[in-house]
């Protein structure tokens, strides 16, 4: 069993280095998953199913890939190992394939011009569920190891999780309303997703490092 505040030490280490490992194998193994799956079409006028797969496979692909550097540099520098972060680690990875699963489901009934909506909310909720687990680790490591870490690193641990929090929001919330998404809520949205991550996090940042350091 690892000790509840274990942190250090040779068995840590070694475990912490086997479970980066094996984060990273899962993780690029959805990234396999999702360029195997790409949809093949049938017939050369099917142009709209290959536009479809690319466009998929390209948005997943950026989504993972922050997945992975977000996680990389939880585990270089602010993650801690405990009980906790274990299972929301594990969590995260099979929440990651599950999404993936989602995703080739998703993008084969919008090729074959179904209504997939329902599988799309489940494919965004998936993103929220993964960047909230990435957060949550991030939290918990930067409350760990906040008197330890130097100002760069707090700068950034806060931010991004921030970033984070608010990402798996935003997922959620195209989740619970994405029937009802429109060009004009897209066209509010953005602006203040760019107002919170350019303005808010920033002041959020500097007020939370000031008032703990």
């Amino acid at each position: 069993m690892i000790p509840k505040d274990s942190t250090v030490g040779a068995d840590a280490e070694r475990t912490l280095h086997r479970l980066e490992a094996f984060s990273d194998i899962v993780i690029g193994f959805c990234i396999a998953e999702m360029g195997i799956n790409l949809l093949v079409p049938q017939h050369v006028p099917d142009v709209r199913a290959i536009v479809t797969a690319i466009t998929g496979f390209s948005v997943s692909f950026v989504l993972i890939s922050f997945v992975w550097w977000f996680h990389h540099r939880i585990f270089s520098t602010y993650f801690v190992l405990t009980r906790i972060t274990l299972i929301l680690n594990f969590t995260l990875l099979g929440s990651l394939v599950l999404m993936v699963y989602v995703q080739q489901i998703a993008l084969h009934f919008i090729a074959m011009d179904s209504n997939p909506t329902n599988v799309v909310r489940m494919w965004m909720a998936g993103y929220g569920v993964v960047y909230s687990l990435l957060g949550a680790m991030l939290w918990i490591g930067l409350r760990t190891r906040w008197k330890a870490l130097n100002l760069a690193d707090l700068r950034w641990g806060v931010s991004r999780a921030s970033l984070l929090s608010v990402g798996a929001t935003i997922f959620f919330l195209c989740a619970a309303g994405l029937a009802g998404v429109q060009a004009r809520s897209i066209l509010i949205g953005g602006p203040i997703a760019v107002l919170i991550m350019r303005v808010f996090i920033p002041k959020f940042v500097d007020r939370v490092i000031t008032g703990h350091t």
